[in-house]
């Protein structure tokens, strides 16, 4: 089984023609499509692991995110994210091959915010993209959401039988440790657009009340340094909590699980959640979480969670005063619990054999259809 990367931005039309021939020559070839920046399309858990996930299932794999990377003809096309894959599904329906589009974010759900009503997601997207979206969502040849919470948003918008498929963890890499858990720790990118979504602001008002019961406690905000940055380390300073607050930046994934193993609780309050990757993945940690009762997240973790108000400091400084308060011993049996919850749910066995049994179905004269004709 071969990985192949297109790592040219711009391909000659001979090396076209070569991954042409390449996707009609070679049996199960698959390409794996997303528009976003190669760099960050590495770092990202539902990218690695879908993309491992076909390479398990004997396909061979180009990674595109640009039209001209895209090969012509090949087997199966497996897109993320609805508006850019209007891009994937020309080729795929041009070559007459099948293409499962993965909507997993908040361009195909008709989101406002909770406190202020401004839209986003769908709803704040160009004309273009909006029509990219149900293009992509009624041509494909199957759909899939990352939660049932998503599932009514993409209907509304196109998608004629979308197929609920969670994402997965990687179990045997994000997995508790015996190391000490000192920390408190959120991740979020410091970007404006994302501070508001993630309540990033409303996280480092909560410190200095939690940090009147527990004055020594340690506070990490993992995520790019980008342009909310200053605004937030001021803010940070301004409350006083500048010596408690740790901006560490972005790292790669093996250092997202170490800081993971290392924390006491992990935060995550945001306005909406498609699925909620990194919710999962510290309660695969076995660390105890703090979050939101929005979007998908009390779908992901059930009742395995300390549910807040993400919109007031004060909750969300009850809330974790509440897990600090309670023994090592505690919180362990709370981590362990949780854990248990995403091996038997969202494992990357679980995914695997559902991406593997829509696949299947693709192929089965009684399950197979196509959108431009309707059912077989």
């Amino acid at each position: 089984m071969i990985l192949t990367l297109s790592l040219s931005p711009a391909l000659s039309r001979k090396r076209r023609a070569l991954r042409y021939y390449e996707c009609v020559s070679t049996a199960k070839t698959a390409c794996f499509f997303s528009h976003e920046d190669r760099a960050q399309l590495q770092k990202e858990q539902y990218s690695i692991q879908d993309i491992r996930i076909l390479h398990d299932l004997g396909y061979n794999v180009t990674i595109a995110t640009s039209f001209s990377e895209i090969p012509w003809g090949c087997d199966l096309y497996f897109s993320w994210w609805a508006s850019g894959s209007i891009l994937p599904l020309i080729k795929a329906r041009l070559s007459g091959k099948p293409i499962i589009v993965v909507a997993g974010g908040n361009d195909s759900m008709f989101y406002r915010d909770s406190l202020s009503g401004i839209p986003a997601g769908y709803l704040a997207t160009p004309w273009y993209k909006k029509l990219a979206a149900r293009l992509s969502l009624r041509f494909s040849t199957v759909v899939l959401v990352v939660s049932r919470f998503m599932l009514d948003d993409v209907r509304t918008l196109g998608a004629r039988a979308p197929i609920a498929v969670p994402n997965s963890v990687d179990t045997s890499a994000f997995r508790p440790s015996d190391v000490h858990r000192s920390h408190v720790t959120t991740i979020f990118n410091l970007y404006d657009h994302v501070v508001g979504i993630k309540r990033g602001e409303v996280f480092l008002r909560s410190v200095p009340i939690v940090l009147k019961a527990f004055p020594q406690q340690t506070f990490v905000v993992i995520g790019d340094k980008g342009n909310a940055y200053d605004r937030l380390r001021t803010l940070a300073s301004d409350l006083g909590i500048a010596a408690s607050v740790d901006f560490v930046g972005a790292m790669q994934n093996a250092d997202v699980v170490l800081w993971l193993q290392r924390s006491k609780i992990y935060v995550q309050i945001s306005d909406t959640e498609t699925f909620g990757m990194v919710v999962a993945e510290a309660l695969s940690c076995a660390t105890p979480v703090l979050v939101s009762r929005t979007g998908a997240i009390p779908e992901l973790v059930g009742n395995h969670a300390v549910f807040v108000d993400h919109n007031d400091p004060q909750s969300v400084a009850a809330g974790i005063v509440g897990l600090l308060a309670k023994t090592e011993q505690e919180r362990h049996a709370i981590g362990a619990q949780a854990r248990a919850r995403i091996v038997e749910h969202f494992s990357y066995e679980k995914r695997r054999a559902a991406i593997q049994q829509v696949i299947e179905d693709l192929s089965s004269p009684e399950t197979r259809r196509d959108p431009l004709r309707g059912s077989a």
